[in-house]
């Protein structure tokens, strides 16, 4: 068994991200590029960690002034911009893209970042934002659903192939959720656990670094399932699950702090 990795983490920092060149013909990892408006809860996170070093996080909208993100994305950061309303960012063309500087933001209490644990973390935005057809709120789970067997998209400008380049277009795949046990076998039970929800693509479709913090949602009707939170020490590209922060254990919190 191979032990999981920080590989979407923030301690793999992606200096200068913007100016990254895409890498190819491949997607991330060997998913499509999404279109404006597809994904309008999508948020880009550009982490500012001192010395002049950045890192790439995704997030989800969860209204006016909240976003969810991973807990190890902010774990380092002094500050975070934040890109709502885009998808390309091959240029510095101004397209319409909302940007904000946020100083506000805080890991789960209980986050543990030896075994990945409670692995959320909430933006607040400096100002209200107003929705448009490019920005909109995610659709947040009810009850306790398993989601087994569901399939589901994952979004985000991480690695488009394992040790390359961040994608400049926002890429999206569609994965099936599979059940804790399955996914025990690859990681340790010490990593999956109830809170933790796992699923695998087909033909080598996995979320990779700078995917961090991004949003799993059901393919049906985009309710938010996962947070991007940890894939294998082998990479991005060879077909293992990748783990999620499971929503639906974390909604209570969630709640609690943002009243969505």
């Amino acid at each position: 068994m191979q032990p999981a990795t920080c590989a979407l983490a923030l301690l793999a920092l992606v200096a200068s991200v913007a100016q990254a060149a895409p890498h190819g013909a491949m997607r991330v990892v060997n998913g499509e590029t999404a279109k404006l408006g597809q994904f309008p809860y999508q948020v880009r996170l550009t982490l500012h960690v001192g010395n002049g070093q950045q890192a790439l996080c995704g997030g989800s909208l969860l209204n006016e002034e909240w976003v969810l993100t991973a807990g190890h994305c902010v774990m380092l950061a002094k500050s975070v911009e934040v890109h709502l309303g885009a998808v390309d960012f091959s240029d510095n063309t101004n397209d319409g893209r909302l940007v904000l500087e946020s100083t506000e933001f805080f890991k789960h209490e209980k986050y543990n970042p030896l075994f990945v644990a409670n692995d959320v973390a909430l933006v607040k935005l400096p100002s209200k934002v107003e929705f448009s057809e490019r920005v909109q709120p995610v659709r947040l789970p009810t009850g306790d659903e398993d989601f087994a067997g569901r399939e589901v998209v994952v979004s985000g400008w991480g690695l488009m192939v394992n040790g390359g380049q961040v994608a400049q277009e926002l890429q999206y795949a569609t994965l099936k959720v599979i059940p804790n046990k399955q996914c025990q076998k690859t990681f340790s039970p010490l990593l999956v656990r109830k809170s933790t929800l796992c699923a695998v693509g087909e033909e080598l479709r996995s979320p990779c670094n700078g995917d961090s913090g991004g949003p799993l949602v059901l393919a049906e009707d985009k309710t938010l399932v996962g947070v991007v939170s940890f894939g294998h020490a082998q990479g991005c590209d060879k077909g293992h699950p990748a783990a999620f922060a499971r929503v639906t254990a974390f909604r209570d919190w969630v709640k609690k702090h943002t009243g969505v």
